[in-house]
């Protein structure tokens, strides 16, 4: 088989799902925060004994806070070394194959580019600011084959994001009162569908990363037609 130029040279690209899973975002700030705490109790006490006529916690303090972000960074390193998610995929020019081992036993789902697939694509704009940036786009992507669906997303800056393959193709999701006003029956009927299949990627959908949503995107522009 013939590599292609977005799988890296290789005729598979293993894709990471779910980098930032709940465990991740609940202990690494949990633990960072434990440790800037023993941080402090360690320092204030040695700094007691140490300085005579300074106040402990004006050396202290700025320990603490190198503390939290270098055990924050260290942390996250970890865990997503040591305690991936439970799903991953596979890329390649004959399919997309996602395995989820949340199942027992494990639950494939394959997406074939030689049969057809039907496609969905919205984005929207991050409004509020989390571990994502304010402002930039979640790009998310339903791919449907008869009895198997998919739904992956990624945040990208607004600049990466009109740069993807097939952008044009991707519906703005609009806010929920905005389409209930909406007189276009049409579009608001359009944008239901998309409000549900928001409520679908929100519950279960896999996160990926933007250099990996991207490889996705070129295949589906090489070979389904009149997508992009």
């Amino acid at each position: 088989m013939t590599s292609h130029p977005d799988l890296a040279g290789t005729t598979e690209r293993q894709i990471a799902i779910d980098v930032e899973h709940f465990a991740v975002r609940f202990w690494v700030p949990m633990l960072a925060l434990a440790f800037a705490v023993g941080v402090h109790l360690v320092g204030m006490a040695l700094a007691g004994r140490l300085l005579d006529n300074t106040s402990p916690a004006c050396l202290v303090l700025p320990l603490d806070a190198l503390a939290f972000v270098g055990g924050s960074l260290a942390l996250d390193r970890l865990f997503k070394r040591w305690l991936p998610s439970r799903r991953a995929a596979t890329l390649s020019e004959q399919a997309l194959v996602v395995t989820d081992r949340r199942h027992s036993p494990a639950r494939i789902t394959r997406i074939d580019w030689e049969r057809t697939v039907n496609i969905r694509s919205w984005r929207f704009v991050v409004r509020r600011r989390t571990r994502v940036p304010k402002g930039w786009y979640c790009m998310a992507l339903q791919l449907l084959q008869d009895d198997e669906e998919l739904i992956l997303y990624t945040f990208m800056s607004p600049q990466e994001a009109e740069q993807v393959p097939g952008y044009a193709s991707f519906t703005r999701l609009r806010p929920r009162k905005e389409t209930l006003s909406s007189t276009d029956l049409s579009a608001a009927a359009e944008q239901r569908r998309l409000l549900q299949l928001e409520d679908q990627r929100w519950q279960d959908g896999a996160e990926i990363g933007a250099d990996d949503f991207r490889a996705v995107l070129a295949l589906l522009r090489r070979f389904v037609p009149g997508w992009g």
